[in-house]
């Protein structure tokens, strides 16, 4: 055979690329992996859910749980046809109560399930199959190597919620469908962006704070096209007048679908006088900052599978001798952040059917300064060093003169600029900081932006990359297996909070019934 000729794998998985001397990834054969093994692990996941739905709703809770009482409450006036009843204790629109009046109305006609069941097959349906088909599938098909579409439906934050008749499930899944429409453009560049903007308004009727998200999704569909239009480069304040400028003269086509839904927003607020619905008392808005690093926390232990290695422990190593005046100052601000701007909301000490409960008391919020203190500062640290250094890779690079080679918007990576990059961490300030309440749930959405955007690192998990020497082969290197990992790693966390859900009863005397611990 000629040297000219390819070779037997060549012809199967295409030619493999370069990365660095010695190193070389064969990306057609990570794509087709990646399909294979979504199509092989979809079937049994819909049927692990739907089984272990069964057992949850009959055997389990086949009773209203925690906030369930006021969901299911509410769409069960709808059922009756009280329209305009409003229980006071509910703090978000009824988006979820009208789709639980129509899954009511449909299955109720041909089964004998229960209103409660019915009610919770909304969210396992979009949980199993809007989210990972409609949702997830058009951006894998964009980015094959970014993300597997069975993991990021078993995020364990989310996925809890598929047996439960909560507004989580429904408000992530429109409000992501907007960003997808956005970066693939189903129907067109002007359809596409109006369907974006429609689905982020109905999102926002499952909860308030999609409004900021809305903000980011319109950020996004500008800057796709102005980074192309008017040439972005390397001269970042020039990149923002060119974004700015871009918005002006596509307004009619890009900004004004999104500004509709900011203009109903302020409608909804002056009528309200509040950006929550019903019990304010309990949900005023204020300044926790600390919020942030708790994101950062739960990002860095559900990506775990993305960044461990020993490159990127000496990574964070090598920047805390290289800067050791600046890392302790930041650890101090940390710090200090703990100390003064720590909000302890009631139901957080009082409530200890969420793991909440157990972390801010054994950990978080430990009376012991060592642990408090000394040992959770570092820890923030080195989450906010994983949540920047993970997507730092993805980030968009420019020529300082020659434009991108590129012309239409849909045909750019998935990749962040550093506008887009600022916007994300100013957005996802936003949407947690006001809140007072320590809830993992408000970092499903900051979590799935952030994941979205994140190219899947092809370093081995354990060992060294050693590249090969001059004149032998490359060492072949994929992002295979940290996909893999990361779809067990979530699988793993769910079936054992699934475990504690089920073997872990306790009792309330205020309650006649079992309760448990879920996110």
């Amino acid at each position: 055979m000629s040297s000219q000729e390819p070779s037997e794998s060549e012809l199967v998985d295409g030619p493999p690329q370069l990365i660095t001397p010695g190193v070389q990834r064969v990306l057609q054969r990570e794509v087709v992996t990646g399909f294979l093994a979504n199509l092989v692990i979809y079937p049994m996941l819909v049927i692990y859910y739907l089984t272990t739905f069964y057992y949850i709703s009959t055997k389990v809770v086949p009773y209203t749980f925690i906030d369930e009482q006021f969901h299911v409450g509410q769409t069960l006036k709808y059922v009756g046809g009280h329209w305009t009843h409003w229980d006071p204790k509910i703090t978000t629109p009824p988006g979820l109560y009208v789709l639980g009046w129509l899954n009511y109305k449909i299955t109720s006609t041909f089964t004998s399930w229960t209103a409660l069941t019915a009610f919770r097959l909304v969210n396992l349906i979009g949980g199993i199959v809007v989210l990972p088909v409609c949702v997830l599938r058009p951006l894998f098909l964009f980015n094959a190597i970014g993300f597997w579409p069975v993991a990021l439906m078993c995020f364990p934050l989310l996925s809890t919620f598929y047996y439960l008749y909560y507004t989580d499930v429904w408000s992530t899944i429109f409000i992501l469908q907007s960003f997808t429409f956005v970066l693939t453009q189903p129907f067109g560049a002007k359809a596409s962006i109006w369907l974006s903007a429609i689905c982020a308004t109905i999102s926002c009727t499952f909860r308030q704070t999609n409004i900021i998200w809305t903000g980011f999704i319109m950020l996004i569909a500008v800057e796709r096209r102005a980074m192309i239009q008017k040439q972005f480069n390397t001269n970042s304040f020039n990149n923002y007048l060119k974004l700015f400028i871009h918005s002006v003269d596509e307004f009619g086509g890009t900004v004004l679908p999104y500004m509709l839904n900011f203009v109903l927003f302020f409608i909804y607020l002056a009528w309200n006088r509040s950006i929550t619905l019903g019990d304010k008392s309990n949900h005023s808005v204020g300044i926790h900052l600390v919020q942030l690093f708790y994101c950062f926390a739960f990002i860095t232990f559900f990506s775990l599978p993305l960044w461990f290695s020993r490159n990127f422990l000496r990574l964070y190593r090598t920047r805390f001798f290289l800067k050791p005046l600046r890392t302790i100052l930041e650890v101090i601000v940390i710090m200090l952040v703990i100390r003064f701007f720590t909000v302890v909301h009631p139901f957080l000490l009082a409530d200890n059917r969420h793991y909440t409960f157990y972390l801010f008391k054994r950990l978080i919020g430990n009376q012991r300064k060592l642990i408090k203190y000394v040992f959770m500062a570092p820890v923030y640290h080195f989450a906010t060093f994983v949540y920047m250094e993970v997507l730092r890779p993805s980030e968009m690079k420019f020529d300082p003169v020659t434009p991108l080679p590129i012309k239409d918007p849909i045909d750019l990576p998935i990749q962040l600029s550093h506008i887009s990059w600022t916007a994300l961490i100013i957005c996802t300030f936003l949407t947690i900081v006001p809140s007072p309440l320590f809830e993992p749930r408000y970092y499903i959405l900051p979590f799935y932006f952030w994941r979205i955007f994140v190219t899947c690192s092809a370093e081995p998990i354990l060992g060294e990359l050693v590249p090969s020497k001059e004149g032998e082969e490359p060492v072949t290197i994929a992002s295979t297996q940290r996909l893999a990992f990361e779809f067990v790693w979530f699988m793993g966390i769910n079936i054992i909070t699934l475990y504690i859900f089920v073997a872990r009863p306790f009792t309330w005397a205020s309650e006649s019934f079992l309760q448990r611990i879920i996110w």
